[in-house]
């Protein structure tokens, strides 16, 4: 049985998580926990969020039918949103998050605005799955892993990849960044890395490094059809350079696929 973990905000964007989620999951023994943070003592605010979360789950089961696959637990918390994830989480055992990359502040809202950035930071008990703005669900055919292999893949984001790739039955597309940092480590890392996708790994592609970060990987992923992009979390490394650089911006304003976050303290 999978927890995917599904935070919502009760905007477009986050429904949109959910029926993605609902889509990529369904023939998945699944307990979705649906969780607002209501962020607030009173009874009122409380009930206000439950009302809030039956009428999502209403919603969803009018809109895909009801999977008898899926278990559907809303919970609201008095808390507000990163803490109470956080402690949500610690809780469970989750195998997924799935979160919208906006908020109700749609025009505002960037991917990885505070408090999504901040639930990257915290979360490391499982992935997190990133769903563009009203995008359609389709089948993923091509799952893109971009590293450049210079930090050591653990065994659990290894685990949770390969369980991503046989779930949706996906080809694995490796793309490296190629930086000029490669040494025989970095090679060992990635020729062990790639050994144990064998049977559903595609040739790698290699990309230098642009200015246009952004645009190299958009490109990338339209070119080769990707459907869903996949990269692993590094604080102070790779992952937060494009953050810095204004790259997650482009990214979200762009970006149609959804992006699959592996925590790197994963374990």
């Amino acid at each position: 049985m999978m927890h995917v973990v599904l935070p919502t905000d009760f905007s477009n964007n986050s429904y949109n998580a959910l029926f993605y989620a609902a889509h990529l999951f369904k023939r998945q023994k699944c307990t979705f926990h649906v969780v607002h943070c209501c962020n607030g003592e009173d009874n009122a605010a409380y009930n206000q969020s439950m009302e809030g979360l039956r009428a999502i789950v209403h919603r969803l089961v009018l809109d895909t039918g009801k999977n008898t696959f899926h278990e559907i637990k809303t919970v609201a918390l008095k808390s507000e949103l990163v803490k109470g994830i956080a402690e949500y989480l610690s809780q469970i055992q989750p195998d997924i998050m799935v979160i919208g990359n906006k908020g109700k502040d749609e025009v505002k809202d960037v991917l990885f605005g505070n408090n999504a950035m901040q639930l990257v930071r915290e979360v490391t008990q499982c992935p997190i799955l990133v769903v563009p703005l009203e995008i359609d669900f389709k089948k993923v055919k091509k799952m893109a892993f971009i590293s450049n292999y210079s930090q050591p893949i653990s065994a659990a984001n290894v685990k949770a990849l390969r369980e991503m790739v046989a779930l949706t039955n996906a080809q694995l597309v490796p793309m490296t960044i190629e930086d000029g940092t490669e040494n025989k480590a970095i090679l060992d890392r990635k020729e062990a890395f790639l050994e144990q996708f064998s049977l559903s790994v595609s040739n790698e592609v290699i990309l230098p490094v642009f200015e246009d970060k952004a645009g190299t990987i958009i490109e990338f992923v339209n070119h080769w059809s990707i459907d869903m992009l996949c990269m692993i979390y590094y604080p102070h490394h790779f992952f937060l350079e494009f953050i810095g650089k204004g790259i997650i911006k482009e990214l979200n304003e762009k970006l149609t696929v959804p992006f699959l976050i592996l925590p790197q303290g994963l374990n």
